[in-house]
């Protein structure tokens, strides 16, 4: 089960519903399970799975087990299979958490790695015989027994993102990194930022019915709205644009936080984004597994609590983007597949190892001029998560998305170098607490 040593060769694209057969579902299954062992081999000092590098998440021997559990607990929902093969771990890694405050978590008596290790193989096996088993010979429908696999395989694309974001927050001195592993490229100095004119006009937010790939139940829907004219940041706001922030007392300046922001800063004394390490006056760079020069053109990575403290320090009406107006935005990006799955123009699918300086690839510049919608890192939105019209919880999965459609959790948009599969798409809506980190940063908008 080792995987290829080539970076930009790990990460597949999701098979076509029209057009699956047994060797490419089995060729996906194996890139995907790969992909999460390669990222947990970064892992290298005894006994760190059983520590919550987060306090908001799990120690990572749970995540170890999810990914897992979830291909045999999603065939028994199918009704695909009779029973499991081990009830115990099948019921102890089966829900993952989602707390307000670490001290909601309840602690856990963990099974040693080498257990869930031995399950995971089992698991492997067991999903490469079932998938044999599988006719398809027509088009793959959500009504399909393979429906249940690729969820679980959707699923774990979507934790080894988090997995990766959780990971990063180990000391270094844990982790090695991975062989074949490579950064993006430092760059230069932060661009100036610039706001590009966009006229508005008519979207429409969801994932088309007859689209031919996998997707999850919050995608679908129908909403149509029209747009009126805004202005946007041609990139993402940068590691060098928010020094500014940073330098001029934003993370002091009571003023410019909600009240929910300002919650968490003093809760947390956070004084900086958590990827940058302040040292000697200057600070450093957290890259996944090492400490960098600050690379300034880089995107910033903060939660949705610092994207609005920043917006309100800039001031004039800045703000995050909505849905409809990066939908709106998207329309205009260079595209490959009618599914909207994204090309090497653009820094995801695990093409580098990290973000890029904004603006290095032309090629994914929008028609509008815009840089790295998508890519790079995941962007915050002005919404909170919600369902679209038509919207219904998949019979498989109804605690996916519902019950997080609330005034709690914000949306995200754009996927990040980290992301794969169908996570790779314009039309995957992604959210989040805004106090959570992800491999997301934000761009004005006004």
């Amino acid at each position: 089960m080792s995987a290829p040593s080539q970076f930009a060769e790990r990460s597949s694209l999701p098979p076509r519903l029209d057009r699956m057969d047994p060797a490419s579902l089995r060729r996906y299954f194996i890139n995907t399970w790969e992909l999460y062992e390669w990222l947990f081999s970064a892992i290298r000092r005894d006994g760190a799975l059983y520590e919550a590098p987060d306090p908001l998440r799990q120690p990572l021997i749970f995540y170890l087990g999810h990914t897992a559990v979830f291909y045999i607990n999603k065939l028994k929902l199918a009704g695909l299979i009779g029973s499991g093969l081990n009830e115990h771990f099948e019921e102890l890694f089966a829900v993952g958490v989602d707390p307000a405050k670490a001290s909601e978590l309840a602690e856990e008596a963990w099974p040693a790695e080498s257990e869930v290790r031995l399950y995971r193989e089992d698991v492997y096996y067991f999903m490469l015989d079932q998938i044999e088993r599988f006719d398809l010979s027509g088009p793959i429908t959500d009504a399909h027994p393979a429906w249940a696999v690729l969820m679980g395989l959707e699923h774990d694309r979507i934790h080894f993102e988090t997995s990766s974001m959780l990971i990063r927050q180990y000391p270094p001195a844990y982790l090695g990194r991975p062989e074949g592993w490579e950064y993006g490229p430092e760059g230069g100095p932060a661009p100036t930022p610039r706001m590009i004119d966009i006229e508005g006009g008519d979207v429409r937010l969801g994932k088309p019915d007859a689209a031919q790939t996998f997707g999850w139940d919050s995608d679908y829907g129908k909403l149509d709205v029209v747009v009126g004219p805004f202005a946007v940041g041609r990139d993402p706001v940068t590691n060098g644009e928010f020094m500014e922030f940073v330098r001029e007392g934003g993370y002091e300046t009571q003023g410019l936080w909600t009240d929910e922001g300002w919650a968490w800063r003093t809760e947390t004394d956070a004084r900086h984004p958590r990827f940058w390490v302040h040292r000697e006056g200057d600070f450093q760079y957290r890259a996944m597994f090492d400490l960098l020069a600050m690379p300034e053109s880089w995107p910033v990575e903060v939660n949705a609590l610092e994207a609005a403290a920043f917006c309100a320090w800039r001031g004039d009406g800045a703000r995050l983007p909505t849905e409809a107006e990066f939908q709106l935005l998207a329309a205009s990006a260079p595209q490959v597949d009618g599914d909207c799955l994204f090309s090497d123009a653009y820094n995801l699918n695990l093409v580098h190892g990290s973000p890029t300086p904004v603006g290095l690839s032309e090629a994914g510049r929008t028609g509008d001029g815009l840089n790295d919608l998508f890519g790079n890192v995941w962007e915050w939105l002005a919404d909170d998560f919600a369902g679209l019209p038509g919207f219904e919880a998949h019979r498989l999965y109804r605690d996916f998305s519902e019950p997080f459609m609330d005034s709690d959790h914000s949306m995200l948009a754009g996927c990040s170098w980290a992301s794969s599969g169908v996570g790779a798409s314009r039309y995957y809506r992604l959210w989040f607490r805004r106090n959570f980190f992800q491999h997301a940063g934000f761009r004005i908008a006004r």
